[in-house]
């Protein structure tokens, strides 16, 4: 379901190649664009010119490296934002059920005439300005019958909202890998962090078994140039 339409909208940005390039993108990471080139039998400039349309839209992303065998030339790879390519398609799905509500308004409030011998339709504003008569070849103009446009822009509306549901059925499942994602590496950082605490705490420890060590071989020293200090005077004095 993601694929078919992910495919629709990167077609609508950049073309029917584009469209190709969804299942070679779809659910991998940092794919090499010389790669992507040959496998859709495309040149590497058809395929950057493709490829940036779609970086500008927010529907791919890219990092690049610099590629030694190629004269220090920058190489780049892609990967697919699946979750703002179906955001995208929504926008576009949400502003033409939005103009067809609009359409379908008017048809349903204003009154259309129509001229059966040349196939233009005028709104009432327009047939008045002619008094009624066709501009092209002077017939007088006939009310036009709505209810099949009524019913066929209604359908659409329909048909639209049927494909924003799955839309957003495919976003609620992005989001949720998403969060899933983000659950994980919040557990790895945590775990890290722990992990470099009791790091940091063993090294203390043992930085403070060094002092007190260090201390009592000091304190022994000292002890034992006491005790020999304290056997001299009593050679030299007696008791």
């Amino acid at each position: 379901m993601q694929v078919n339409l992910l495919k629709n909208v990167v077609s609508a940005i950049a073309g029917e190649h584009a469209a190709k390039m969804v299942e070679f993108l779809y659910e991998k990471k940092n794919v090499n664009e010389f790669l992507i080139a040959k496998k859709l039998k495309l040149t590497i400039n058809q395929t950057r010119n493709i490829l940036y349309k779609l970086a500008d839209e927010g529907v791919v992303g890219f990092v690049r490296k610099k590629d030694k065998k190629k004269g220090g030339w920058y190489t780049y790879f892609w990967t697919m934002n699946t979750g703002k390519g179906l955001l995208k398609l929504k926008e576009k799905i949400l502003a033409k059920v939005g103009n067809l509500k609009n359409q379908l308004n008017l048809k349903k409030t204003e009154r259309f005439y129509h001229c059966s011998n040349c196939n233009i339709e005028s709104n009432e504003e327009t047939a008045l300005f002619y008094n009624y008569l066709c501009p092209e070849c002077g017939e007088v103009l006939q009310i036009k019958d709505k209810e099949k446009e009524i019913e066929h822009i209604e359908k659409e509306i329909a048909k639209m909202e049927e494909v924003l549901a799955s839309v957003e059925g495919e976003l609620g499942i992005v989001g949720k890998k998403e969060e899933a994602v983000k659950a994980r590496k919040m557990r790895a950082e945590v775990k890290q962090k722990a992990k470099e605490r009791a790091i940091k705490k063993k090294k203390k420890e043992r930085e403070m078994r060094k002092l007190k060590k260090k201390k009592r071989k000091i304190k022994k020293g000292r002890t034992r140039k006491i005790n020999k200090f304290g056997k001299r005077l009593k050679k030299l004095f007696g008791r």
